[in-house]
This record gives C-alpha cells, structure tokens and sequence, in this order.
C-alpha cells in the first residue's frame, strides 16, 4: 500500500469495513468463514460492498452456531469463497481495512486466501493492506467498561442491527471508528499513521507458507488420497484421508482432511504423520 496515504485523515483514503462469521475459533485447526460482510467507504460515504453467506466445506461447531446463529441448514447451496474472493480483492483495493477484533479477521481472511490460491493452482492472493482494530482503539484510549462491539455501540448511542451477523457489525463498527476518529484527532491522533500507532502496531493478514512431504503436496495437487500412519491422542492409527489444504497453529504446521474413517474434517499435526502414501 501506498505509504503516503497513511499520511492522510481516514476521510481522505479508501476504507474497508469488515466483519467475518465463522465455524469456530482457530482458521489453523480447520475452521472457515461462513459469512462476510465489508463495506467499502470513501469520504465515509459507502461506495461499494460485498455481503454473503458462504458454504465453508465442513459442518458448524455448534458453539459457534449458538454465538452467531447459522447453522448447516442455512449453509447449503451457497457460494464458497472462492466465488467470491475476486470480487472481495478488487473491494480491498488501496483500502485500509477496519474491524472489530481485526487479528481475528485478519487471520481467517489469510487462511482462506491460501486455500484459494491452492485450489485455483496459484500462489495465495498476498494482502498487503494494514488493519485498523476498533477493539485496541477501544482498549488503548477510551473507558467503556467492556469492549464488545455491542456495548460499545449503546455507549456510544449507536444504531445496533442483529449481533454477530456480519453486515450488521459492519455498520456498526463503522460508526463507531467514525465517533473514535473524532475523539482521537481532538488527542492530535489525526492521520491513519497516527491511528494505527495508537493501536500499538498496523495488523496484517497472516500469509502462510507450510513445509509439507512431497507426497502429500503430491496428493494436494492431483486430489489423491493418502494412507497415513498417524500418532494420536490414543495412539497409532491408520487413517484414509483425503487432504484438503494446510495450515498453522501457533507456529505449529497442520494437514486439514476429510477422513473416511470418521466419516468428517480431521486437523492432523505433520509432525505427527509418521508416513504417508498414495492410494
């Protein structure tokens, strides 16, 4: 991104407001984007945006579903992201990107672009826009009491839609970033070098790069299966899996499959593969 525009007022650059729903808490043990919402704003003003329920390839943990309400059901016949991650770079475009929580946006919005990239036979889509974070905002200069986008919008006599949906958080977080900047800049924080600053750091999305054994990049390429031999929490297995992409938790490197024995989306630590082999 271009450095000097972090040198203007938030009201002079491109802004991308985003918010993801997602199967659970960890993009790196197998979880997905199941909605997302991003407004594009120019001079606060929107001018664009991009909002759909997406079919994640795996079923909902119900925890998540209890938190955000979709369940399965709502999920099927709708688009992957894939379908949609053109549409959603050329959104991005030259844009800061704003979200409540954005580390935790930022790291899905990551492991769907590698899982794009594989699954389109290139590189992952790399992500070069800095994220602006409402929740460190929030955490750093103001006293809310709680920091959960929800109170913080009563607090500050927002307009709230339907919680932990994601277009209706979207809104949300965009009013609230307007009302902080206002506060902010009164505090000399006027440009979004300075905002970013404030937070502690920019936030980006994470890009991954996992050292995998041959044969299973083998089998990722060609939609091969694998016969594993595996070291569980029980012990030894074999296993009969069909790999779907890779991936890292907390600097530890994974093997996301379907597995025909448990019939479901398995996450295997590669550490832990003791041989694999084609079949």
């Amino acid at each position: 991104m271009d450095p000097q525009l972090l040198q203007k007022r938030p009201s002079e650059i491109p802004l991308v407001v985003l918010d993801t729903e997602t199967t659970g808490l960890y993009p790196g043990l197998g979880h997905r984007i199941v909605e997302i919402g991003a407004v594009r704003l120019e001079n606060w003003q929107e001018v664009g945006q991009v909002s759909t329920l997406l079919q994640p390839g795996r079923k909902m943990d119900p925890k998540a579903s209890s938190v955000n309400g979709i369940d399965d059901d709502d999920l099927v016949g709708q688009p992957m992201f894939s379908d949609v991650a053109d549409e959603l770079l050329a959104l991005l475009d030259g844009a800061v990107v704003v979200a409540h929580n954005a580390e935790f946006d930022a790291g899905f919005l990551g492991q769907e672009l590698l899982i794009h990239g594989l699954k389109t036979g290139g590189q992952p889509a790399m992500l070069p826009n800095p994220w602006l974070c409402t929740l460190l905002l929030a955490r750093r200069h103001f006293h809310f009491g709680r920091n959960a986008l929800s109170h913080i919008a009563r607090h500050l006599g927002v307009r709230m839609g339907r919680a932990h949906r994601a277009l209706s958080d979207v809104y949300m977080t965009a009013e609230i970033l307007k009302r902080m900047v206002r506060t902010l800049q009164q505090r000399r924080f006027e440009t979004v070098d300075d905002l970013l600053h404030a937070q502690g750091n920019a936030i980006y999305a994470p890009s991954f790069s996992v050292q995998m054994p041959d044969v299973i990049t083998e089998a990722l390429v060609n939609g091969r299966n694998l016969r594993l031999l595996y070291l569980g929490k029980k012990g030894e297995s074999n296993r009969v899996v069909t790999p779907l992409y890779p991936s890292q938790h907390r600097g530890v490197g994974y093997l996301v499959a379907y597995c025909h024995q448990a019939k479901d989306q398995r996450t295997f630590r590669l550490e832990r593969i003791f041989s694999a082999e084609l079949i």
